[in-house]
């Protein structure tokens, strides 16, 4: 664990910048002497050490690739559809706690909290206005409040840490209990609510603001709600409480398009009308170095659908997941009307083929797959070839942002907290209306859901037709106690769907070889190996 932290400091000093504007909140450029003493004194140093936090957030261990990839998938949305490297990949259940994805998200993710615990313990002290390192406080205890929901709801108990640590000859801290660090996530959050700036004084989707934390307070509730914490309705009605001080702020909406949301991600443009996208999580390179352009991500170049061809002003998809059967069939669920429009989005009937370097516009030449394959489509959330030609092109890393939380997200939540405090009231069939209107299907009429699990069931599908494929199913699967229940069900789904045998054992591994355990991601053997206060989950 100290390892891993000290290196922070290191690394937050060769991501130190300067934020001079929205899109540039991860742009680096590094400073040749810097120490503890003399930094922090100023605005740009203060933003700087900032951007260290921020950065946590974009590497291949966090949002990079690991968590809304590697350690998402494998659900009842989507699984791996690749026949190479299992025993390296978490999603097919086959691994070991050595496994290097396992300790990349979380050394990331303590770096992050490094630099936080850093800027934190400095920005009182620091000469500059309150008025301006105000917000910036209350970013770095949100961002470092967020990085222990990651670790806490991936890993169980891990030690809490809230001061900086800079010692060399004790590596050694205990696994903090869950509801302890839980307790510190909602207080820090809590107090950066107050500190953190209004998104209208922002006007961008890659920094924290007040509605922020706000949608993020209310997933951490819901989280405590249910598995493992089980703290139930007194839980769910904070959970409704912050959902509706977003909805009420009346600072977003959905935008008009659903489709537009995920074009604008791979766009890096920002819907200041809508605002729907509320948090993102910035990637503006193609991860080659050129000045101050910020590294790419791998999520889309991964989870996307395929592109072939080698012409270099395109892109490349691996269509290395795809979408399942069982996400194919919750679409048509509750409706006399399929859910065409977002199932079509999200897992297109066709793929692109654009051969070779002379046909540059992959739309022009697509495979077409019938509209009754349910297991041989890809995942099409984001689509490479919406992304900007600068900086140009890459094959692996490209500039699409990944949304942490989105409007669609909040009036969900809201609708689930009402139901489990209040049963399908009014008000929430009315948020879940609003989601299902913009998507042009059906509404749901509160005939239809007539009990609070009727309702339950329900937003537990629309919430996979909606957010599918946005690092969310597997934790929610968790959370309402039903992931081994939704494994075993899609296994046999796959098992007797009318796909081909090949694709049935390709897909069939992971919903094998799923155990309890892996309800939780194991230690990283590297931390058990320097820490000797650290232990094993069940099971690993």
């Amino acid at each position: 664990m100290n390892k891993h932290i000290k290196i922070s400091f290191a690394l937050l000093l060769s991501f130190f910048v300067c934020i001079t504007s929205c899109k540039k909140v991860l742009d680096t450029k590094p400073n040749d002497v810097l120490t503890t003493a003399n930094y922090f004194n100023t605005e740009s140093e203060l933003n700087a050490a900032l951007s260290g936090i921020y950065s946590s957030l974009a590497q291949d261990g966090t949002y990079g690739r690991n968590i809304p990839i590697e350690l998402e998938m494998g659900n009842d949305e989507g699984h791996y559809n690749n026949r190479n490297n299992y025993n390296t990949v978490p999603s097919i259940y086959d691994c070991q706690s050595s496994t290097k994805i396992y300790a990349d998200c979380w050394t990331a993710l303590y770096q992050g909290i490094g630099a936080a615990n850093l800027l934190i313990s400095k920005i009182d002290q620091s000469p500059v206005a309150y008025n301006i390192k105000k917000s910036i406080k209350g970013e770095a205890l949100f961002l470092r409040a967020f990085n222990y929901f990651q670790l806490v709801t991936r890993y169980g108990d891990v030690p809490l840490i809230v001061e900086p640590t800079t010692q060399v000859n004790n590596p050694n801290y205990p696994r903090t209990p869950s509801i302890d660090v839980y307790n510190r996530i909602v207080q820090d959050m809590k107090e950066a609510d107050t500190l953190v700036k209004d998104v209208t004084m922002v006007n961008c989707g890659t920094r924290v603001t007040k509605t922020v934390v706000e949608g993020m307070l209310a997933r951490v509730y819901l989280k405590m709600a249910g598995h493992p914490l089980m703290l139930g309705v007194p839980a769910y009605d904070s959970a409704k409480t912050y959902t509706l001080k977003v909805i009420n702020s009346g600072l977003h909406k959905l935008n008009t398009s659903y489709q537009q949301v995920f074009i604008n991600h791979s766009q890096n443009s920002y819907d200041n009308v809508s605002r729907e996208s509320m948090w993102e999580i910035e990637f503006i390179g193609n991860n080659t170095p050129q000045g101050s352009v910020a590294p790419g991500s791998r999520f889309a170049s991964q989870l996307a659908m395929r592109y072939t061809g080698t012409d270099p002003n395109y892109v490349y998809g691996y269509g290395s997941y795809v979408p399942s059967g069982v996400l194919y069939s919750i679409y048509t669920s509750y409706s006399s009307a399929t859910d065409t429009l977002r199932r079509n989005w999200n897992m297109p009937e066709y793929t692109f083929n654009f051969g070779g370097s002379s046909n540059s516009n992959p739309r022009s030449s697509t495979v077409y797959a019938p509209g009754t394959y349910t297991f041989e489509r890809d995942c099409g959330k984001w689509k490479r070839d919406y992304e900007p030609a600068f900086p140009p092109k890459q094959r692996d890393w490209g500039p699409t942002n990944f949304p942490v939380l989105r409007y669609a997200d909040i009036l969900l939540m809201a609708a689930e907290a009402e139901n489990e405090v209040n049963g399908p009231t009014d008000l929430a069939i009315g948020f879940i209306n609003e989601v299902r209107t913009r998507a042009k299907t059906l509404q749901l009429f509160s005939a239809r859901v007539s009990t609070q699990a009727l309702m339950r069931k329900f937003i537990q599908e629309e919430r996979a037709r909606e957010l599918c494929f946005e690092g969310l199913r597997k934790f929610d699967l968790i959370r309402w106690g039903v992931f081994i229940d939704r494994m075993d069900f899609t296994k046999s789904a796959i098992a007797n769907s009318t796909a081909t045998s090949t694709n049935k054992n390709r897909f069939l591994d992971a919903y094998f070889n799923v155990k309890q355990r892996d309800t939780l991601l194991p230690i990283p053997s590297i931390e058990l190996s320097v820490n000797s206060l650290m232990t094993q989950n069940a099971g690993w």
